[in-house]
């Protein structure tokens, strides 16, 4: 028969286990939380947060080329400009050119137009705007700027242009869309059917 000093150590011995299992528990238990909560987390907010990064790459990376530039319009005409350059040369194009480091697309579209057309470019209110993207990969993006004009501002305005233009033209969106007229690339983006074609047409007032 078991001592009294043997039955001690028994039940002190059981009580031991029982709290080393019990902490053992409660740590792992502890541990639970910590890991599936903070660290999962951690990666679903950075997995939501790396297309809002422009992390694709590939075709859809930064571009190489950023420019602006405005179609002006009164009614049913719009502003284009034929090219005495190098590159396409002879078409018809709108204001416009590369972006500046620094400078965001519609201050880079009021610059252009300010040295292209000179300094009396009347009031004009933009209502909308067409981001257009060129070349073999997308990598040439030019958001086009829809700027109204009212008629009175129309009729008083002559562009003085610089070196870059040979002639100023008010044309129909019609006529700016016939096939025998020689458009820029950016034009071309911007009234083949589709979306962009579509946003135009409603900027102004859907006349065409």
């Amino acid at each position: 028969m078991p001592s009294a000093l043997q039955r001690t150590l028994a039940a002190v011995g059981a009580l031991a286990l029982a709290l080393a299992l019990t902490g053992t528990a409660l740590w792992d238990r502890g541990n639970v939380p910590q890991d599936g909560g903070m660290g999962g987390g951690s990666s679903k907010t950075a997995e939501t947060q790396e297309p809002a990064g422009g992390s694709s790459g590939g075709s859809g990376g930064e571009p190489e080329k950023v420019g602006a530039g405005f179609l002006f319009f009164c009614g049913n005409e719009v502003l284009l400009l034929q090219r005495n350059s190098r590159h396409n040369h002879g078409t018809w194009g709108l204001p416009g050119g590369n972006t500046d480091p620094g400078e965001d697309a519609l201050a880079t579209a009021a610059r252009e137009a300010s040295e292209e057309l000179g300094p009396g470019v009347p009031p004009y209110e933009v209502v909308g705007s067409v981001l257009t993207k060129r070349g073999k990969r997308d990598e040439k993006h030019y958001t086009v700027f829809l700027a109204r004009l009212t008629p009175k501002a129309k009729a008083a305005w002559r562009p003085q242009l610089n070196e870059e233009h040979s002639a100023w033209r008010w044309m129909p969106l019609a006529a700016a869309d016939a096939a025998n007229t020689p458009l820029h690339p950016v034009v071309k983006k911007l009234l083949k059917p589709g979306q962009s074609r579509q946003t135009v047409l409603t900027a102004m007032g859907g006349s065409g």
